[in-house]
Formats: C-alpha cells, sequence, structure tokens
C-alpha cells in the first residue's frame, strides 16, 4: 500500500465554500484487486453539484464525511488493471474524486476519444455530463425554433457556454445572462451569443427588455433567485423554462421560489432538469457536439489551474462566480 496526493473535506463550508473547508494530503492508494484498475489522474473536472454532496448530501449521493476525499470526475490513463476488458495504456473518464491516482471498478470507467484537434478535456465540459445537461435541456425542454430567442444564464460556465451554441445551431437567437462585464465580452466575442446582460448591474432588466425585445421564448436557469425573478416577468406567451441549476440554493441560500403569476400569464412551461434522466441521449449529443467543436461553431472554453493542490482555490472561485468558463484541474502525477 503506497499514498497519493488527494484533497480531503476538512469542514462543511457554510455558504459560499472557502479554500481552508479543504485540506491537501496523502491518502492511501494500493493495487487493483479483480476487476478494478489503477488510474493516473491527468485532468479533473470541477462541477457546482458538488457543493451539495459537501453538506446535505446531492439527490441519492450521500454528504462526504469529514476527513473523506471529494469526489469528482476526470479523465486519466490506466496505469494497471485486473480485468480482460480494460488494458493498461488507455485513457478513461473515471469517478476518482479530487486525488492524483486511484483504484475503481473497471465497470466504472468509460475509454473515449475525441474529435481530430479537439482537446481530451472535452469529454470533461462540451463532451461530458455538462454538454449533455445543455443538450437534454435544449432538445426535450426548450425545443428552440429558428426565430426564438432563448436565455442562459451562468452563460459562459460549463453548461451555458454549450447552450448558446445549440441554441445558434437550431436557428434561434442565444442571449446571455452573466456576472460581470468580462464575462459579457466572453459571451459575445467568443461564445457567439447574439447580447449579453450583466445581472449584476442596476438596469439589468431594462437591458434584457431591450435584448430580448419580443420577449423570451425559451430560458434556461443556472443562476440565483433574482435573475429567475426577472426573467420570467418577460417570458413570451407559450414560452418554456429549464430549471437547470440552482446556484444560490447550493451556497446555503433561501429556497427558490417561482413567480407563479408571471408563469401563468405566459402560458409557460417550466421543467426540472436533472441530467442523470436523459443518459439515452449520450449518443447523438456527443455525436452533434462533437461536429459543433470539429467546425469551430462551439468553442471550448476552459478555466484552467495547475495542479491539484490548487482545486480548492478553483473550487471557491467556481462556488462564488468568479470562474470564467468550465472549471478544469491539471493534475500533477
Amino acid at each position: 500500500m503506497s499514498t497519493t496526493p488527494a484533497v480531503t473535506l476538512a469542514r462543511r463550508p457554510a455558504g459560499t465554500p472557502r479554500p481552508d473547508d479543504f485540506a491537501v494530503t496523502d491518502v492511501p492508494v494500493g493495487q487493483p484487486g479483480p476487476d478494478e484498475v489503477l488510474v493516473a489522474v491527468s485532468e479533473l473536472s470541477l462541477d457546482p453539484y458538488l457543493r451539495s454532496v459537501l453538506g446535505p448530501g446531492h439527490l441519492d449521493e450521500p454528504a462526504v464525511p469529514i476527513g473523506g476525499v471529494v469526489p469528482g470526475r476526470a479523465i486519466g490513463r490506466v496505469m494497471a488493471s485486473r480485468s480482460a476488458s480494460v488494458t493498461a495504456g488507455t485513457w478513461v473518464l473515471a469517478e476518482t474524486g479530487w486525488r492524483a491516482r486511484a483504484v475503481v471498478p473497471a465497470t466504472s470507467v468509460r475509454p473515449f476519444t475525441v474529435p481530430d484537434g479537439v482537446p481530451p478535456s472535452a469529454v470533461l465540459g462540451a463532451l461530458g455530463m455538462p454538454g449533455l445537461t445543455a443538450y437534454a435541456a435544449l432538445e426535450r425542454h426548450l425545443v428552440p425554433r429558428p426565430g426564438d430567442t432563448v436565455v442562459v444564464s451562468a452563460a459562459t460556465g460549463g453548461v451555458g457556454s454549450v447552450a448558446g451554441a445549440l441554441v445558434a445551431a437550431a436557428g434561434a437567437r442565444p442571449v446571455a445572462i452573466v456576472g460581470t462585464s468580462e464575462k459579457a465580452k466572453d459571451a459575445v466575442d467568443v461564445l457567439g451569443y447574439r447580447a449579453a446582460v450583466v445581472r449584476t448591474a442596476p438596469d439589468w432588466e431594462a437591458q434584457l427588455a431591450e435584448a430580448c425585445p419580443d420577449g423570451i421564448d425559451g430560458y434556461l436557469h443556472l443562476a440565483d433567485q433574482p435573475t429567475l425573478t426577472g426573467v420570467v416577468k418577460q417570458l413570451a406567451v407559450g414560452a418554456r423554462v429549464s430549471l437547470c441549476g440552482l446556484m444560490d440554493q447550493y451556497n446555503d441560500g433561501p429556497r427558490t421560489v417561482l413567480d407563479a403569476g408571471a408563469v401563468m400569464t405566459a402560458r409557460a412551461v417550466v421543467h426540472g432538469m436533472v441530467v442523470y434522466d436523459h443518459g439515452d441521449l449520450a449518443s447523438e449529443h456527443a455525436a452533434k457536439v462533437g461536429e459543433l467543436l470539429a467546425s469551430g461553431d462551439l468553442v471550448l472554453h476552459e478555466e484552467r489551474h495547475a495542479g491539484l493542490h490548487r482545486a480548492p482555490e478553483a473550487f471557491a472561485r467556481l462556488m462564488s462566480g468568479a470562474n470564467r468558463g468550465k472549471v478544469v484541474v491539471e493534475v500533477t502525477t
């Protein structure tokens, strides 16, 4: 039995996580047993849903115990295998947690390929769970049509950056809601949104009305209560809403409340989005988003941090809304 660098939970976050809620330490790692593989992590994905497992738990995932390794998805290379189905040297997507090496069941890893010219880290973002979340929300909830205006909050993050490109590919008009002027510039200049509104501006609702003169036909919600309240006031008749992320609630904020009167006035349809319900779309999502990446119609928008020790700081940035793009940690093994 040897050890590997890892990030563990030092205390339960109160509100927005802080770097000192975590500890960088060494934890035991052994050799794989029957039907197990040893994975050396190359790049680690940081995702907002992880905030839930640091406290009460996320859906059916229990809370991480104090001192436990923080969970997380990564890409890496199989260093040793005792499985006939996964050979050593294979690059895989795996639930390794925040650590440099991990022994995991061979049945839980997924070998992957990416289109020519596309970085492997796309499997953690546009070609992974965030991208599937965006694809399923649009395909099954928002159903953008040519000429529609579709608003996306947290528009430059892992889900939002994919959603904007998919809206445009459907012939609809994507409009971004973001937290800073820098992100607004990213949304328009890098990601191809037709307009971007900064939700922290005093007149942001007036800016949104100007950007959506005929109302909002579709809304992908990934932000906070004030943003949801402001957007539903401007829904067009027959609008579709997908409730996909509740950033303020993740950080122990108050429960999110939907303005039922505004929804009724718009005759809107509101959907709850849980990506695990849409695994049957994974193949078509990968094909569609892979085409957009290969053609350049979707830009892989990432914020990268070098070294596993940077994961606590990077996660705190993500959960405070300071990140610019899908957050990826380059792990030194």
